[in-house]
């Protein structure tokens, strides 16, 4: 049914008399109706094939398509939804390293971006609309990472969205009271971490985001939306520390519990048997050097 209504809305031009002009894209990552999870294992897809998951794991295996809605930005590509999973399997291992037992990792990264490409160049603004999966809840006694940019040099992040229980909440986060809330937070290694933005997670409805940064002028902006609303901004522009380029990841990141002061790769507490799960759509990267940011469909 979802595919006849995009087809029908395509051949009637309703979608290219409503488009503002776009902005230039730098990446795109809104899958099409046609993708299937093991087109994600080949060296031709637009995410990194081998990174980041479990061992033995396969995006075939990672990956699923959920009967839902397309989000707000997929519905002009006729593109759709792909949830990320996490199970006992989604422990990774880097290369001449141990095991991050303390971590659950499936993360998407686009191919192109490898540290110092365009997309950490000038103003980009980077999108990424999610859900839940009522049928893979997430533990909300976790700190989860759905969402973060990783330096090149792997020593920290410029931004992390998070969900859950933070896992120092005693000492760097007091202000979140509510667990179940999506929150965007700062450079990783500032200490107390800096919570730009928090909203409730509210369940069964797409929740649309965009963060401008600048990284020559360590600007830092963010929208966000629900549903098919046109995005808001709803913080900044302010100060963020934008240096060491790096990465984009768009999965789930989930942390360990246990005492401050343990190593949280290596150490912490993970529970068995899970399966877990997030949604996501409108995945992509714009330049905003000249000021453009795609706000709505409107």
């Amino acid at each position: 049914m979802l595919h006849l209504l995009l087809a029908a809305l395509a051949a009637s031009g309703a979608f290219a008399a409503a488009l503002p002009k776009s902005c230039p894209i730098l990446f795109d990552g809104r899958v099409a109706l046609t993708a299937r999870a093991a087109d994600f294992d080949k060296d031709t897809s637009k995410f990194d094939h081998q990174f980041v998951h479990g061992e033995n794991q396969t995006w075939a295996e990672i990956l699923k398509f959920p009967v839902v809605s397309p989000s707000l930005f997929d519905l002009p590509k006729f593109a759709k939804a792909v949830e990320v999973t996490l199970t006992d399997g989604s422990i990774f291992v880097p290369g001449g390293g141990p095991p991050q037992v303390g971590f659950r990792r499936s993360e998407l990264i686009p191919a192109s971006n490898n540290g110092t490409d365009v997309t950490v160049q000038g103003t980009t603004t980077f999108h990424w609309s999610l859900r839940d999966d009522p049928a893979r809840p997430l533990n909300y006694s976790h700190e989860y990472h759905p969402v973060w940019h990783e330096t090149a040099d792997f020593s920290t992040s410029e931004f992390t969205f998070q969900t859950g229980t933070p896992f120092n909440a005693s000492f760097e986060n007091p202000q979140v009271h509510n667990p179940r809330t999506l929150r965007l937070a700062g450079r990783q290694s500032n200490s107390p971490e800096t919570i730009f933005f928090s909203t409730p997670f509210t369940l069964g409805v797409w929740h649309n985001f965009a963060l401008t940064l600048g990284w020559e002028t360590n600007d830092l902006t963010f929208y966000y939306s629900i549903g098919y609303a046109p995005l808001k901004r709803v913080v900044g522009p302010t100060f963020n520390d934008n240096s060491g380029g790096g990465q984009f990841h768009v999965g789930l990141l989930k942390l360990p519990t246990g005492p401050l002061g343990i190593d949280v790769l290596h150490e912490g507490f993970q529970a068995s048997h899970i399966h877990e799960g997030l949604i996501y759509g409108g995945v992509f990267i714009e330049d905003s050097s000249s000021g453009c940011v795609t706000t709505g469909l409107l």
